[in-house]
């Protein structure tokens, strides 16, 4: 995947018509020509994997089953009257149908471990990429293509110094053994993206939307760029 012709498309939740984090929504990353589909993960009560985005009171007292009754979920968000909340598990039965890779974005670092025992039974390490609270995972899990989620922000210095911020991402991304960093593209320069084949490490970029920065990443050489504007990049694919 370092240093492809052309960056892996990855699809964004949330990138056509179905809301973030359901299955009508990865299915419509998949036909809009995504290599690779990102969802949001975190735990129930007892410990269940769901996609779901944002941190929510009833997902630390409630079970799943509780959780997917029309009452109850229906009270997280207007968009669960109309979908059930969707477990991993069933996210994973549904992309094994297809030659689609998937980014798991792991948002509380007590979901980890829960991931990690779910993906393993279904033996596709090989389409399974995590992002998100990723520290530590690949001391336990050598096996797993773990993305180091670089800073957001520059510090001052940082901000004056570029190299200090691009040698230190490499440097913290090769010293946890992970396969590559993500980056917010407003932090992405061409002497990142060098610096890191030259380590090694694949880029990922997220979430580039505009057509304008769409073709300044493709033409930095990314690996993979996560969109919202799947079927724009496809088509940009394809005139290239």
């Amino acid at each position: 995947m370092i240093e492809a012709d052309f960056p892996i498309i990855a699809a964004h939740t949330g990138c056509g018509q179905a809301p973030d984090n359901t299955i009508e929504s990865f299915l419509e990353g998949v036909r809009s020509g995504a290599n690779i589909v990102e969802v949001d993960l975190r735990i129930t009560k007892e410990g269940t994997v769901v996609l779901l985005h944002d941190d929510h009171p009833y997902l630390h007292t409630y079970t799943y089953e509780q959780l997917n009754q029309y009452e109850v979920r229906s009270s997280i968000s207007p968009i669960y009257e109309q979908h059930e909340l969707v477990k991993l598990t069933q996210l994973l039965e549904v992309a094994k149908q297809y030659e689609v890779a998937l980014n798991l974005d792991i948002k509380i670092p007590a979901a980890i471990e829960p991931v990690m025992k779910v993906i393993k039974q279904f033996d596709r390490l090989d389409h399974i990429f995590i992002t998100g609270c990723s520290d530590q995972i690949t001391n336990g899990h050598m096996d797993t293509q773990v993305l180091y989620n670089t800073p957001r922000e520059f510090t001052a210095q940082e901000q004056a110094a570029y190299t200090l911020y691009a040698t230190k991402v490499c440097q913290t991304a090769l010293a946890g053994r992970y396969y590559g960093l993500n980056l917010d593209y407003l932090t992405c320069r061409q002497e990142l993206v060098e610096l890191a084949h030259a380590s090694g490490l694949a880029v990922w970029v997220y979430t580039v939307n505009l057509s304008a920065d769409l073709r300044r990443f493709i033409e930095m050489g990314v690996d993979v760029i996560t969109t919202k504007e799947v079927t724009l990049l496809a088509e940009l694919k394809t005139g290239r």
